[in-house]
């Protein structure tokens, strides 16, 4: 007992060592306010940073590096940033759940950075509980990106709007074409990662959980026809790699893991992507004149459904700057900021009324990129991902769905075995959290 005190000890005085030496500084040798801006470390960001300088002389904004498990020890010592970049819906909930998310509702009302200057169908992932937490520095959905110059060598036609399954994976299936010694393949027709396969279950009519959020329903008839479809795309039509041929493909092509690399390599037809995917794409200039985008494939009366995404920032309750992280949002609701997106290609601007002209979202240093039109309809179709209050969507909901996905596609399970596990897992800690909180005892009881 006393070693594990001592442990303690010691981790406390660790964390408290590192809350001491990396406060940042409140003012820099201009007498300007320093504000810390938790993101990626994509060097987009100092260009988008620009005109908020020049709008805000008083104000710098520094750039450091972003997870979320460094900001989460950062904010319990007292130094986390000022503003925290959120990649998922389920980890801005996790922050908010945690306490460490202001609350901009009324702030965003009075600044003109409200849900209602972004998309409509964004707004679900800038909400938790009818309160905003985060304004979008972008927005995504999911198209379908191909390389017209591998369906012209293999006098294939091109994909179409929002053109049926049935007919896609007939038109795709000689795109996938085996290596020459029949032990793997040169290159598959469609890739997707791995975070887009629940857009699947969007198209199906599945949900994560039921409208009380009190069950998880990832088990129902659509959830099941559409992960039976997904496991039909590697293994019976083989559309898309499992996780062993991927594993071959990449160290077949010695260019390194992930299926924006295979696409860009020409090692896949199409990719599952969004517009952001352009940022790298631009960087292999022997692919990107050849770029086609669609909307994605259907069911027949169905739509080109996929969840709606953003890299959206939101305030560190505890940050001693708030008024100067308020001017930070409300910039990205602010033309200026839209255009610097619209030419970066970094996804949809979040101002939604820059995207009605379509025509402004085209670099003319990149002329071949004229679909954008694709990018802004595909925005129709979206929708936020479902979180509950009651299970931590991270570290148990997402978590429990990839390992749910992973046992469909290595074939350890079948997709009914894979999801009546997955959800008997989600249930049983919402029952366990449900039973040891009482404050969500409460919430639980009054939505059933």
């Amino acid at each position: 007992m006393k070693r594990i005190f001592l442990l303690c000890a010691v981790a406390v005085a660790i964390m408290w060592t590192i809350a001491e030496t990396t406060l940042p500084s409140r003012t820099d040798e201009h007498g300007r306010t320093v504000l810390t801006w938790s993101t990626d470390q994509n060097p987009a960001r100092r260009g988008q940073l620009a005109p908020f300088a020049s709008q805000n002389p008083d104000i710098s904004v520094m750039v450091e590096p972003n997870s979320f498990d460094r900001t989460i020890v950062q904010c319990a010592t007292g130094v986390g940033p000022d503003i925290i970049e959120i990649y998922s819906t389920q980890d801005m909930v996790a922050y908010v759940q945690a306490g460490i998310l202001l609350d901009l509702t009324e702030y965003a009302r009075e600044m003109g950075f409200g849900p209602e200057s972004t998309y409509p169908r964004l707004v679900g992932n800038l909400m938790y509980e009818g309160r905003q937490y985060r304004y979008p520095a972008n927005a995504a959905s999911q198209v379908l990106i191909y390389n017209k110059r591998i369906f012209d060598e293999a006098g294939v036609p091109y994909p179409t709007d929002g053109m049926l399954w049935d007919d896609f994976i007939e038109l795709a299936k000689p795109l996938t074409v085996e290596s020459p010694d029949g032990r793997g393949h040169d290159r598959f027709a469609l890739v997707m990662g791995q975070d887009y396969v629940k857009d699947l279950l969007l198209q199906f009519g599945a949900s994560f959980f039921d409208e009380t959020k009190t069950r998880c329903t990832i088990d129902s008839p659509q959830a099941l026809a559409a992960m039976e479809f997904y496991r039909d795309l590697i293994r019976v039509h083989r559309l898309i790699p499992s996780p062993s041929a991927a594993e071959s493909l990449s160290a077949a092509g010695g260019w390194g893991h992930g299926e924006i690399r295979w696409f860009a390599s020409e090692k896949a037809a199409c990719i599952w992507g969004s517009r952001w995917m352009m940022v790298i794409f631009r960087q292999y200039p022997e692919l990107h004149p050849h770029l086609g985008v669609v909307t994605l494939p259907r069911l027949p009366g169905g739509t080109s459904a996929s969840y709606s995404g953003t890299r959206g920032p939101g305030i560190n309750a505890a940050s001693e700057r708030i008024p100067e992280s308020l001017e930070f949002l409300r910039y990205l609701a602010s033309p200026e900021y839209a255009e610097v997106i619209a030419m970066s290609s970094d996804g949809l601007p979040p101002l939604a009324e820059y995207a009605d002209e379509p025509e402004r979202l085209l670099n003319p240093a990149y002329p071949t990129e004229d679909f954008q039109e694709v990018f802004v309809e595909s925005m129709r179709f979206a929708e936020p991902l479902e979180t509950s209050p009651f299970v931590d969507p991270v570290f148990v909901a997402s978590r429990v769905w990839i390992d749910c996905m992973d046992t469909i596609a290595n074939g350890i399970a079948s997709p009914e075995e894979a999801l009546r596990l997955a959800a008997r897992q989600i249930d049983q800690r919402i029952e366990r959290n449900v039973r040891e909180r009482p404050d969500l005892r409460e919430l639980y009881e009054a939505a059933r």
